[in-house]
């Protein structure tokens, strides 16, 4: 039987393919069974057992279409001759150059460690012999600057826009909306302290009604400076998300209208999109819900930290306008009770997985520090109206039957969850929870609390859950409970909120509202270009934090590293780093005088000659053993090894 995918390679030479069809398995390739193909090739696949209990088993029979004509990676040389070190994990380790390149290289004053960029040539029987054509330097490596050049190429990122561009922007008149006065309202934004774009706002106001009161949730009005299908349309298309990048932001829209007339800055007008929502102050319960293009004008930025401040005491340190400390009591206590009730009826994932910046600065830029952001009460305060306005126009768009936009995310496979629960239990030194079931997994993770632990295993979770997706038709939404659910609300970074906002201009102006079978191709692109835009977020991120990790170790190489076993293999450990979000591994070789033993059924390895044993949930002190920074890997051993 032959079947058609994508196939994604790992580093330790066996890999996946992606079936055709949305509803098809993955097919697990052996080690030596992918013929010539690199991760995202498009292959032909022979399947050659379907009762493995990893799922169907197969074996590549032919490359259809290569997914690398270019790639990135490090000049260098090894005994072998010159060559290029990939910069993406799953390609091969090293790939030659074709003979004469490396020396016309080096004649043209290309340095060993440069990141250039390079032509794949395959050879259709045989992936081990793939020669690269040198095209040309990037930049040099071992700089903040030099990589982030080579992860804008690896990944295709846009270039800055062009002056023709951002004119095109500030010529453009508002398209012509209905549009009520909202200026009067005390309006606030709250973002992080080093935001530039700001594309929600709040307001809270009394009803007629005790104890109901309307909470207006201000989305830039971003629809009504694009018109659907013209030049700036088009390019946002091209582009599909805003990319933050350690030490550098790609807008998805040009920076007159993302910083400037889209933004919604304190002390002036601006057009917004709202959805006025009806709350029960005492139960979180949405009464009702109605959606208006308005004008609004926010009486004060605020930063998550300052509200923080103002929430955890009345005797804080924040300079606040009229009005805005009332503001924000009222709505914090509203979005409480809203998220109770969530927390009570929806079931969404408490993932205890703080989010880990890069910091840069100076010129040329270098990395200053790891900055940890977890969960706090004005995070979720935002969240919660956030979530409440992207639920109610979802509801409107199929009540009305407009054709949209909506933000999936799969549950997994039970197998896959009995697997997760297994590891959990020998992480925490317990019987494994039941987890198949929602109420148990949600009960399990509100119970990890907080800490290292908890995180590490949030953050396993998180690597083995189906990846959230846009579509055409509402699937739900695991992660957060949701039987239906949109996005409406960044419509400045994200062009699938813009597409939502552009159907429902065109319905409030009396126009049709584009196809759904045109949105189709559209959301397949944009989830193509996601995943592009995350994986070079990451990529770029794992290769700053080991520069960082290096930088601290220098001079202090004698300093421990804490570090949690999150999975144990025969090969060794794979290692969470919690003060950095950053994985590393031990090989066994690492570990001592053997023999190793690997234990499956204890997800241990286990120490023949001694009682020694390294089990997930271990926390051990490490050292640094061998770091890359071309690949983003980091090689650990514990310390005395």
């Amino acid at each position: 039987m032959l079947v058609a995918g994508v196939i994604q390679m790992t580093t330790k030479g066996f890999g996946f393919v992606n079936q055709d069809g949305d509803d098809n398995k993955d097919i697990f390739i052996p080690a030596g069974r992918n013929q010539s193909a690199f991760s995202g090739d498009r292959v032909m696949v022979r399947i050659t057992a379907n009762d493995d209990a990893r799922g169907p088993v197969g074996e590549v029979a032919k490359v259809l279409e290569r997914g690398h004509e270019e790639i990135v990676g490090c000049f260098g040389v090894t005994d072998d001759g010159y060559g290029v070190r990939p910069l993406r994990r799953e390609l091969p380790a090293f790939i030659p150059l074709i003979a004469g390149d490396g020396d016309a290289a080096l004649a043209n004053g290309v340095q060993p460690g440069d990141w250039v960029l390079v032509e794949l040539l395959h050879h259709d029987s045989d992936s081990s012999k793939a020669q690269a054509k040198l095209l040309r330097r990037l930049q040099k490596s071992g700089t903040v600057s030099g990589d982030l050049v080579a992860i804008m190429s690896e990944y295709d990122l846009p270039k800055p826009y062009t002056a023709a561009y951002e004119n095109a922007a500030l010529a453009q008149e508002p398209l012509p909306v209905a549009r009520e006065d909202c200026t009067k309202l005390a309006t606030v934004t709250v973002d992080p302290l080093d935001a530039r774009d700001f594309d929600d706002a709040l307001s809270l106001t009394p009803t007629a009604e005790p104890g109901v009161v309307t909470v207006g949730v201000h989305i830039a009005d971003v629809a009504c400076l694009i018109p659907m299908d013209e030049k700036l349309d088009l390019a946002a298309r091209s582009r599909g998300f805003t990319a933050y990048l350690p030490g550098k932001t790609l807008p998805m829209l040009p920076s007159s209208l993302a910083t400037d007339r889209c933004s919604l800055r304190e002390n002036e007008d601006r057009l917004a999109h709202t959805v006025f929502i009806d709350i029960e102050t005492t139960t979180g319960v949405v009464r009702s819900y109605r959606r208006a293009h308005t004008l609004i004008r926010v009486r004060q930025r605020l930063a998550y930290e300052e509200v923080e401040r103002v929430l955890e005491s009345k005797k804080h340190d924040v300079s606040l306008k009229p009005g805005v400390e009332k503001l924000l009591r009222e709505l914090s206590a509203c979005a409480e009770k809203m998220r109770q009730k969530r927390q009570e009826e929806e079931l969404f994932l408490p993932l205890a997985v703080p989010e880990m910046r890069v910091i840069c600065a100076g010129k040329p830029p270098r990395v200053v520090g790891i900055q940890k952001s977890e969960g706090s009460p004005s995070h979720e305060m935002i969240e919660e109206f956030m979530l409440a306005a992207n639920v109610c126009v979802a509801h409107e768009m199929l009540k009305r039957k407009i054709p949209g936009v909506y933000r999936n995310h799969a549950a997994p496979e039970p197998e896959i969850l009995e697997g997760f629960a297994a590891q959990a239990g020998v992480m925490l030194h317990r019987k494994a929870p039941k987890l198949r079931k929602r109420p148990g997994l949600v009960k399990f993770l509100r119970d990890l609390g907080a800490g290292a632990s908890a995180s590490m295993l949030s953050f396993s979770l998180l690597r083995i859950l189906p990846r959230a997706e846009y579509g055409v038709e509402s699937q739900g939404h695991f992660g957060l409970g949701k039987d239906l659910y949109c996005h409406f609300t960044s419509p400045i970074r994200r062009y699938t909120d813009l597409l939502v906002h552009q159907q429902l201009l065109a319905l409030d102006q009396g126009r049709s509202p584009r196809p759904g079978t045109m949105l189709t191709d559209y959301v397949a692109r944009c989830n193509a270009l996601e995943a592009n835009v995350d994986q070079a977020c990451y990529a770029l991120a794992d290769r700053l934090k080991v520069r960082y990790l290096l930088d601290q170790q220098e001079g202090n190489a004698a300093l421990p590293i804490t570090g949690l076993v999150s999975r144990v293999t025969a090969a060794g450990l794979n290692i969470y780093l919690p003060d950095l979000g950053l994985m590393g591994f031990v090989p066994v070789r690492s570990l001592g005088a053997g023999p190793w033993q690997f234990v499956a059924e204890r997800y241990a390895l286990e120490n023949r000659r001694s009682s020694k044993r390294y089990r997930c949930g271990d926390e051990l002190s490490l050292r640094i053993k061998d770091a890359d920074v071309v690949r983003g890997e980091l090689e650990l051993a514990p310390v005395g090894h």
